[in-house]
């Protein structure tokens, strides 16, 4: 680390300590204290439910208990940053059992908003159903079909495998996703675009790059991912904008070279909108639950800090 970052780190480790869920206090020792994959895995398992789905506001702005594909998501995400679990974990079992009976998988999506999460609170866009006035719109269905689905697909395949008939399944999503997804050509939604990103790193280490146009494939991706950042860094500070770390972490993504600059640049805005108390801003709000929003707020705060010195420490590690 370097000796300019040492009293941001000190700060944001602070904040995290005082503020996070056990969870992102877990993947803070992960990265920086020699804490364990195994402290991560435990402070996950809190969130699972019997069905082998997750809920209890995994995803901090759903507080819905029930488990949800996005919740379940949600999970990937964090197995992703400890490198995944063996396919024999009982965790990654019960996740892949859920995937597989839950309603609300249809044998083509998994839905990303559930009737109950009306029932608790939560932000607008996690209502069910989801903006009903715009699903006649092509982008919108196409994000609406693909997020989470394009990377739950991927954990079906790096997990499960292409042997069983839930293997095969996801196989004929995940082709038929890449088709859409060319046809399409740009998904205009940085979440979707990222799920396909994560799609691509599960196709490739589940060993089917054989089945898909795996160049074609990546060279869209960097132009989309290209494309997709937010270059009017005026108005980063107080927008919901999409930032380099949207997409990669590390200067070793196929994605970094081209987006060199613009990583850098995040650097420095990490470095400059520190909080006094060592945290960072949230961009965006609830129109309803006032004091549900207070509490995942300061859970996103630390969420965010913990994220921003990921990426922080490892674009300013050499080579």
């Amino acid at each position: 680390m370097r000796e300019q970052d040492r009293e941001i780190f000190e700060k944001a480790r602070n904040f995290v300590y005082r503020n996070a869920r056990l969870l992102d206090v877990a993947r803070w020792r992960y990265h920086f204290e020699q804490g364990s994959a195994q402290e991560v895995e435990a402070a996950l398992s809190a969130y699972q439910n019997e069905d082998g789905g997750f809920g209890h506001g995994l995803e901090e702005d759903c507080m819905n208990p029930n488990s949800s594909p996005m919740q379940v998501w949600r999970a990937t995400v964090a197995l992703r940053e400890i490198g995944g679990l063996h396919n024999t974990s009982p965790m990654i079992r019960e996740m892949l059992r859920y995937l597989e009976q839950t309603v609300n998988f249809d044998g083509e999506k998994w839905s990303n908003v559930i009737p109950t999460n009306n029932d608790y609170p939560h932000a607008s866009w996690w209502t069910y159903p989801r903006e009903p006035w715009r699903q006649e719109t092509d982008d919108y269905l196409f994000g609406n079909r693909y997020n989470p689905t394009a990377s739950l697909t991927g954990f079906v395949l790096k997990y499960a495998g292409v042997e069983s008939d839930f293997g095969k399944t996801a196989l004929r999503i995940a082709k038929e996703a890449v088709e859409n997804l060319f046809r399409v050509g740009d998904p205009q939604d940085m979440h979707v675009l990222s799920c396909f990103i994560q799609l691509r790193e599960d196709i490739i280490e589940a060993g089917l790059s054989e089945c898909f146009e795996m160049e074609r494939l990546t060279a869209l991706l960097q132009e989309l991912v290209s494309a997709t950042i937010t270059k009017d860094v005026s108005i980063w500070e107080n927008s919901y904008v999409c930032k380099p770390s949207q997409f990669f972490q590390k200067k070793e993504s196929i994605f970094y070279e081209k987006n060199r600059e613009m990583a850098q640049y995040e650097c420095e805005f990490i470095r400059k909108t520190q909080m006094p108390d060592g945290g960072y801003t949230v961009t965006w709000n609830w129109e309803e639950y006032p004091q549900a929003w207070a509490v995942s707020k300061n859970w996103w705060r630390a969420e965010i800090t913990v994220n921003n010195m990921i990426f922080l420490d490892n674009m300013v590690k050499e080579g």
